[in-house]
Order: C-alpha cells, then sequence, then structure tokens
C-alpha cells in the first residue's frame, strides 16, 4: 500500500492511521496489530503491558509543568468491522486496506475503512511520539474486540488504568460530547419444535418480506422502523384462515440491528398459491410515510421441505412472536432520548429449534432487568427458554464532570460557541471501565464519521484536524 495519506495534516495522526491501516485487524483478528502497539512503545521508551487478551496499555510521564496535573488516559479500540464489497478481491485476513482521499474525505477501496476506531489509536500514538506536547500523565488504552462484544474492556484488568479521567476516542459526531450511554444485553430465546409429514396434497411456498429501513438498534429505535421478522409473522397469522401451517422462519443478520428483512416457508393445502394481496394493502396503508419501500413476494418452493410444524408448535412460536415486545418501553426526561428499548433481532428455525435473539438496552440498571424479566416470562409462557448474553453495564450521566468541565471549555475557546453534550442510546466501552472503577470521570468524542460499519465509510480530513487541536487544547489546560 502506498502513503496515500502523505502531506495531509497532522501529519503524524494520518501517518500512523495510514500504518494502522496496512495491519489486518478485523475483530477477532488481532494479534498483529496489538504487537505493532507494543513494539511502538519500546520504540518510544515507554512502559506498556499487553494483556493476555490483546489489550496494551501505554503510559507516558507528564511533560515539564504539567507533573502535579490529573492523570489522563485516552482510550480507543484497535478491532475494525472487517467488510467488503462482493467484487472485492482483497483478503482482509491478510490483506492491508486500499485507501483514497476524495472530496475532503477518506475512504477504504471496496472494504470498510476502520475509521472506527482507528483514528483513535493514531491520535494517542501522534500525541505518545511526540515529545513537545504538553500534557500531564497519560495512559493510551487499546482495547480488542469491541465491536463483537467489548471482551477488551470486559478483560481489563482495572489495577492497569491509573489515571482517573479518561477521554474515549471513538464518537463519530464532530462537536458532541458524549456523557453517558445505555446498558445492555442480548436475550437468546430457545423453543422446541415438533414437526409432522404434511399430506401429499399440500405444496410449499416461500413468502419474503423486505424493503424495510432496517437500523442500529440503539441509535435509530425512535425512529418509527418496523421489525421484519415480526411484520412477517404477522402475514402468517392472516395467512392462517386460508389454511396454511408453518416450515420454517428466518430473518435478520444482528441482534443490535432491527432486521429489514425476514422469509418463511408455508405449506398450503391443495396446492393452492396463498393470496397475500388483502394483508399487503393493510400493511402498506399502515406504514405509509414510514415504511415506502415495503415489498411481500410469494414464490412456490422446489424441493421436499422438511415437515411442517405441529399445531401446538406453531400456534407456541406465532404467539411469542406476537407478544415480544419491539421498540421503545420508556422515554427519558432528557429530550428525545430512549431510556429503555428491546429489538428482535434475528430468527432461525431449524430441525427441532427455533432460536431468537432479542437486545436490550436502557440507560437505568433496574429498567433494564425489568424489561428482561417480561421478556422471559413471555418466553416461558411460550414454551421458550431464556439464556443471557454479552451483558454490559450502562453509563450514567453525572451532573457534576471535571474533565467534561475542560473538554467543553476548550471547545468553546477554540470555536466561539458550545459543543452539545449528550447521553446515547447505545453501548460504548466506558460504561465497563466505569463499572470497574467507579470514580472513574469519562467523556466521548471523536472526529467527523459517516456510513461507518459499510464500505461507504468515510473519515473527514478537516474534522480530524479539529479533533486533534481540541484534543491537545484539552490536554494543555490545568487544574
Amino acid at each position: 500500500m502506498g502513503k496515500v495519506l502523505n502531506g495531509i495534516e497532522p501529519k503524524a495522526v494520518f501517518g500512523y492511521f495510514e500504518e494502522l491501516c496496512g495491519i489486518p485487524h478485523g475483530s477477532g483478528n488481532i494479534r498483529a496489530i496489538s504487537d505493532r502497539l507494543a513494539a511502538f512503545a519500546v520504540e518510544n521508551g515507554l512502559r506498556y503491558v499487553q494483556e493476555p487478551c490483546g489489550n496494551v496499555i501505554i503510559y507516558a510521564d507528564a511533560t515539564p509543568g504539567y507533573e502535579k496535573e490529573p492523570a489522563i488516559a485516552l482510550q480507543g479500540h484497535m478491532d475494525m468491522v472487517a467488510v467488503k464489497d462482493p467484487d472485492c478481491t482483497l483478503d482482509l485476513e491478510k490483506d492491508g486496506l486500499s485507501l483514497f482521499v476524495e472530496d475532503g474525505l477518506i475512504g477504504a477501496r471496496g472494504t470498510t475503512l476502520g475509521g472506527d476506531d482507528g483514528i483513535a489509536i493514531a491520535y494517542g500514538m501522534a500525541i505518545l511520539a511526540d515529545k513537545t506536547i504538553p500534557h500531564p500523565a497519560l495512559v493510551l488504552v487499546a482495547t480488542v474486540n469491541e465491536e463483537t462484544g467489548m471482551d477488551g474492556a470486559i478483560a481489563m484488568n482495572p489495577d492497569l488504568l491509573t489515571a482517573r479521567r479518561l477521554i474515549n476516542l471513538d464518537s463519530e459526531d464532530e462537536g458532541i460530547f458524549i456523557a453517558g450511554c445505555a446498558g445492555g444485553l442480548t436475550l437468546r430465546l430457545r423453543m422446541p419444535l415438533v414437526r409432522e409429514k404434511a399430506s401429499l396434497d399440500y405444496a410449499t411456498y416461500e413468502i419474503r418480506l423486505e424493503g424495510l429501513q432496517g437500523g442500529h438498534s440503539g441509535t435509530e429505535i425512535a425512529k418509527n422502523r418496523s421489525n421484519a421478522i415480526l411484520l412477517l409473522a404477522r402475514v402468517v397469522r392472516d395467512l392462517k384462515k386460508q389454511g396454511v401451517r408453518l416450515v420454517s422462519i428466518s430473518g435478520g443478520t444482528k441482534d443490535n440491528a432491527i432486521p429489514n428483512a425476514a422469509t418463511v416457508v408455508i405449506a398450503v393445502p391443495d396446492g393452492k398459491k396463498p393470496d397475500i394481496t388483502a394483508i399487503t394493502k393493510e400493511l402498506t396503508n399502515a406504514l405509509s410515510g414510514k415504511e415506502d419501500g415495503l415489498k411481500i413476494s410469494v414464490t412456490a418452493c422446489s424441493g421436499e421441505a422438511e415437515g411442517i410444524l405441529t399445531a401446538d408448535s406453531e400456534e407456541k412460536l406465532l404467539n411469542l412472536l406476537t407478544l415480544l415486545p419491539f421498540g421503545p418501553a420508556a422515554m427519558s426526561t432528557l429530550p428525545e432520548l430512549v431510556e429503555t428499548s428491546d429489538n428482535v433481532g434475528i430468527i432461525r428455525t431449524e430441525g427441532a429449534l427455533a432460536e431468537i435473539a432479542v437486545s436490550v438496552r436502557s440507560l437505568i440498571e433496574s429498567e433494564k432487568q425489568e424489561l428482561c424479566n417480561r421478556i422471559c416470562l413471555m418466553a416461558k409462557l411460550c414454551g421458550a427458554e431464556v439464556s443471557r448474553n454479552s451483558e454490559y453495564p450502562g453509563w450514567q450521566y453525572r451532573a457534576e464532570s471535571a474533565i467534561r468541565d475542560k473538554a467543553v471549555a476548550a471547545y468553546r475557546e477554540l470555536n466561539g460557541c458550545d459543543p452539545k453534550v449528550e447521553t446515547i442510546h447505545a453501548g460504548l466501552e466506558c460504561g465497563l471501565l466505569i463499572d470497574k472503577i467507579p470514580d472513574l470521570d469519562a467523556i466521548s468524542m471523536g472526529p467527523q464519521m459517516y456510513d461507518v460499519h459499510t464500505t461507504k465509510e468515510r473519515l473527514s480530513v478537516a474534522s480530524v484536524e479539529r479533533t486533534w487541536e481540541l484534543l491537545l487544547s484539552i490536554l494543555a489546560k490545568k487544574d
């Protein structure tokens, strides 16, 4: 990979960022980048710890005149969501990215860019390598596998985080400081299924519901978007009056993504194609202006399908999909902020088992647990078992925050106006770190990025420079 970012300011930041982009570092493939950070510490004469999980924590002493200032941690994650276009020939397990700059934005040809969160690590490396930048004692905390479960933050030894002020650099909207986030977990529902052989006069059809907007189940849960899995269950319930029997249902790709498509296979008596005219008209009318891309299609299946569900199994599964909540369960007292929500993200039926993944979030721990209890009760009543997975705590907004005050003051001096300070209905590693270290005072910030986690991901060059200047200004401010 050539030096595409040469000469772009700030040179040190973009130099390290381009180097990181040359190292494969998708979630779960982090050993090479973890080792590079350890080598960086050695090259710069800095003390470091490389944890067994791959986290790297690097320490820098205060510069002259800042010895008495409170230490600050700079924190980000080293893994990226490694996604590529179907025609991209790169092997993201082995190859670096192919960067380009266009209209002031950095992207990667055919793949995600990994600005989330490679730019955080690049900022930290550039600061620690430059002995002329004034700052208090610093701790660079680079965690692993944030994108697939915040594994690094969960595994981190809290004794290694010697600072009690932390700047998380995993935000994607310039001019906004995050000062709180939701906690969450995934509920995995498992329902046993019983099947029977359909009579010879049954024919099978696939019904596909697609074209919904989908989106992130945290940041976009309040945007009145529909859930393809639950809508399709409604379609099947409506078709029951035509005598259809359920064979299978599948939909969704991630528990934290609102599913935009789902598919069922049904068996129909007398081989008659199911008539979806009425239910399509009903849903199109109900979702007008909300989900105008809705499309429902029916296609005859070829070959022999697995057995149909017994009437009892079918009823229990459809009952559960009717009862499960989706979307905001409660709003916060803060303007336009969701307090508690859930998302029915994935469903699969294979053989004798139906599996459903539900993501639950809340700004308030007790309300998260209460919504989980309700969902578990619904599952139990319908004959399903539930396990809890990937649980992480929230980060409650604090009325008083020294690091937030310092960051706001620095932003005001540079820009002549105040930044936004927000709490978000999504998870950040700050919640896990504060759960381990209750007196940790944190904010989250970062440069402007677009379409993260997709091959359209872009990082603003100008915003990186402005955020760099802001970060240096925060570090230079004395109490």
